[in-house]
């Protein structure tokens, strides 16, 4: 299997690739980061699907088509394709969620001067906070290469620079800020996710959505 065959077997079903699809990811990082771009977008696609329908709209729906007289198949496809193209809109519209925009904005514009101004941090602060927000940093992660706090997003985040076997990762530890779900961006070259933890969130800040997705897994992990 070459490369065009897994990205077309991926934008069929990302979620049910063959034996041969998936060697084919473990030896080419271009599909493996492909592949992770193709899971993102179906979950999107799944969340925006999980929507509740207005109660009534259905029959409200079907009571209007029945009631005119001129409604025909030409006309069903056309509102069909409406809706299809108003839901990829609001899909992409979404796809860069403030939160997540502001740390790469943070990586972008920020993180040198605050690593350059920070005082010396407590590693025991650091630790006391990863413990009470529910999420680990395993040795597996990589070298923390720096520990300090920042102001982010009007709040104080806990700032963490990883040196991880896929490149730099910025973990911006937020106790003060809950979030209800998964929220996603990408800018400027970079990616980020936004994951809620047990206390507050956690923004992911990377170059590639593989970094993202590894980072992600060993927080979770704890």
């Amino acid at each position: 299997m070459n490369c065009l065959d897994l990205r077309r077997a991926a934008m069929l079903d990302p979620r049910r690739l063959d034996t041969e699809a998936l060697a084919h990811v473990e030896r080419c990082d271009a599909c493996r980061d492909f592949l992770a771009q193709a899971l993102e977008l179906e979950a999107q696609i799944e969340h925006a699907l999980r929507t509740p329908v207005p109660h009534g709209l259905e029959a409200r729906v079907v009571r209007n088509a029945l009631e005119s007289p001129r409604f025909t198949r030409r006309h069903a496809l056309a509102a069909g394709l409406a809706l299809a193209t108003a839901a990829g809109v609001a899909l992409l519209w979404k796809r860069n969620d403030p939160l997540a925009l502001a740390g790469i904005d943070f990586v972008v514009f920020e993180e040198a001067q605050a690593i350059a101004d920070a005082k010396p941090a407590d590693v025991k602060v650091l630790a006391r906070v990863v413990r009470e927000m529910g999420v680990s940093l395993p040795a597996q992660l990589g070298e923390i290469r720096y520990v300090g706090t920042c102001p982010f997003d009007g709040l104080t985040a806990h700032h963490v620079l990883v040196k991880t076997p896929l490149g730099k990762v910025t973990l911006l530890l937020i106790p003060s800020r809950p979030l209800a779900s998964r929220a996603v961006a990408s800018a400027h070259g970079f990616e980020a996710a936004v994951v809620p933890a047990a206390v507050g969130s956690v923004a992911i800040i990377a170059s590639t959505p593989r970094s993202i997705a590894r980072a992600e897994t060993l927080l979770k992990s704890g």
